[in-house]
């Protein structure tokens, strides 16, 4: 059998890697970190589903985890939204998910290799897998997690030119992970409760100066698009591939089911029952038919965030009862 090389062994990679084990398919992934890590992340899965996980062979990761059933959602300093979640929320760090993860692609079979960076060429059985692909971007990702906060399920925190969103993840800590258009005018050194202040999340903004915060967790990326990603290769999966924008609480249930589209065709290709073109062809088409309406969907909502007469329209159907919240978050998350 043709073996597949990972370049990347986050979320999206090492899922890949495992499910391909499942199949027999010989499999080395290529990390140039270490696990394990923190990563910029809302660090809760919704919307995929158990069937899927199952099938990747990674449900047993989140029988532990925290599970949420309610949300809060704020514009400003005003609770616009506050509702059950169709589906459950299930919470859990990266720094624990992705060295489970690890764990689980090696005792599967798989070949794991940190700490060494892949050269940038393409090839044939070689899958990208490295997350999200700068562009001279304006948009930037903060991360870090808060210990003895209490919340109710999700939060999420829109302001003026970002919004922050918060998830109860394990040993009782809080998540908090913020996107926004890059301010260079921020104070560098309290840099995430800098973009609160600047984007009018003043109530935000006082309780999270009060929270006891874990420095050691903080990550940031910046630079970066929403949207489809600059390809690294043919065959690409996870945030290598597409980025949806993160209000819609869909970024890791899509690097899980991009995996799951992107196996039986690489397992095809191993097996030398197709060639690498038709693969590749076969797993781009999959993804199309799979996100292309939540892509289309998360990319005409995101704008109305950042503008004033959005954010009231938006401010105005939630409280009235008339944003159909709930139909909103199935089409985010069904083909």
């Amino acid at each position: 059998m043709r073996k597949i090389e990972i370049i990347g062994g986050g979320l999206s990679g090492l899922s890949l890697g495992i499910s391909l084990c499942k199949r027999g398919v010989p499999v080395r992934i290529l990390e140039s970190g270490n696990y394990p890590r923190h990563k910029v992340c809302g660090e809760f899965v919704c919307g995929v589903s158990s069937q899927v996980l199952d099938d990747v062979g990674i449900g047993e990761i989140f029988t532990d985890a925290r599970r949420h059933r309610r949300l809060e959602w704020w514009i400003g300093d005003d609770l616009v939204l506050k509702d059950e979640l169709p589906e459950e929320a299930i919470g859990l760090s990266r720094y624990c998910m992705d060295a489970d993860l690890a764990e689980l692609f090696q005792s599967a079979g798989g070949e794991l290799i940190t700490g060494t960076r892949a050269g940038s060429e393409d090839g044939d059985g070689r899958v990208w897998a490295a997350g999200k692909r700068k562009r001279g971007g304006k948009w930037i990702g903060l991360k870090v997690h808060a210990k003895n906060v209490s919340i109710e399920g999700l939060e999420m925190h829109v302001g003026r030119r970002g919004y922050l969103g918060l998830s109860g993840i394990e040993d009782g800590r809080v998540n908090c992970c913020g996107l926004f258009r890059i301010n260079k005018n921020v104070d560098k050194k309290n840099i995430l409760a800098s973009y609160l202040k600047a984007n009018g999340l003043d109530q935000l903004h006082e309780k999270f100066c009060q929270w006891d915060i874990d420095e050691s967790s903080f990550s940031a990326t910046a630079g970066f698009s929403l949207g489809a990603q600059q390809s690294s290769g043919a065959f690409c999966v996870g945030d290598a591939s597409l980025l949806i924008p993160p209000f819609t609480g869909n970024g890791m249930s899509m690097a899980i089911e991009s995996s799951w589209l992107a196996s039986p065709w690489l397992e095809k290709f191993s097996r030398e029952e197709l060639s690498w073109l038709d693969a590749c062809s076969g797993y781009s088409s999959s993804c199309d038919e799979y996100f292309g309406k939540r892509m289309r969907l998360a990319g005409g909502l995101h704008p109305l965030l950042f503008n004033g007469a959005g954010r009231s329209l938006l401010r105005w159907s939630a409280l009235s009862g008339l944003l159909p919240f709930g139909f909103l978050f199935k089409q985010l998350r069904s083909r």
